[in-house]
């Protein structure tokens, strides 16, 4: 029997195969690092909420392993300081429950808005299973109204490099191809689909590359909420 000395946790630590060609479709379709735990300063900052009400921008981050998350997290400071922004955890707010949300006061986040970004680990080329159904319970069978007209900004991160994800590389499709389904979903809503924010590779991030991660998405928060 082979013995696998080298256990991944792109998957949310779960081992895989060592063959080649499985660990790189894997590593291409799941989530983010899950090595190195943060200082404990950034491990209480990220799992904070932001007050909500009133915000231009809204920020709803999902990760299916969030305390093992590493980049997510970074991430998630830099959304919790962004000027006029409320920040809301998914899982931090309603944990495993898939049918807890409040529909009322998720659908009065949107009433001011101008924007909506969602951070998530892209997991098997999908949305995080909090954050889908989310969307089935709060966007229901038909797009709220207060959705029409504002910006839809997506963040999402990958284990594969951005060859993997290209035409020529090992998955055959972009990101923005693999994010379709938002994309439709923003078009239903009468929203505007923004270019993603996409960080890849990031497995095994540094304290380099989570600076630069941080301050991609600073700059683009800062940006003005963009309209059709």
């Amino acid at each position: 029997m082979t013995k696998h000395s080298d256990v991944s946790t792109a998957d949310g630590g779960r081992p895989e195969s060592c063959h080649p060609s499985r660990r790189s479709i894997v590593a291409a379709g799941s989530g983010i690092a899950l090595g190195a735990a943060m200082t404990s300063l950034t491990l209480q900052s990220a799992h904070a909420q932001t007050p909500l009400g009133g915000a231009r921008t809204v920020v709803l981050a999902s990760h299916p392993y969030p305390d093992r998350s590493v980049v997510n997290k970074a991430l998630w400071q830099v959304a919790q300081n962004a000027s006029d922004t409320s920040f809301r955890n998914l899982e931090t707010s309603y944990g495993d429950n898939m049918r807890g949300f409040d529909l009322a006061a998720e659908r009065q986040l949107y009433a001011k808005m101008e924007r909506l970004v969602l951070i998530f680990p892209t997991h098997w080329f999908n949305l995080t299973p909090m954050l889908k159904a989310y969307l089935n319970e709060i966007w229901g069978a038909g797009a709220p109204s207060e959705l029409k007209g504002k910006e839809l900004l997506v963040v999402t991160t990958t284990g594969g490099d951005e060859r993997a994800y290209s035409r020529d590389g090992r998955l055959g499709f972009t990101i923005e191809e693999v994010l379709t389904p938002l994309r439709a979903s923003a078009r239903y809503a009468g929203m505007t689909f923004s270019k993603p924010l996409a960080f890849f590779g990031v497995l095994g991030a540094g304290s380099d590359a989570l600076r630069s991660y941080q301050k991609a998405l600073a700059a683009r928060l800062s940006e003005e909420p963009r309209k059709a």
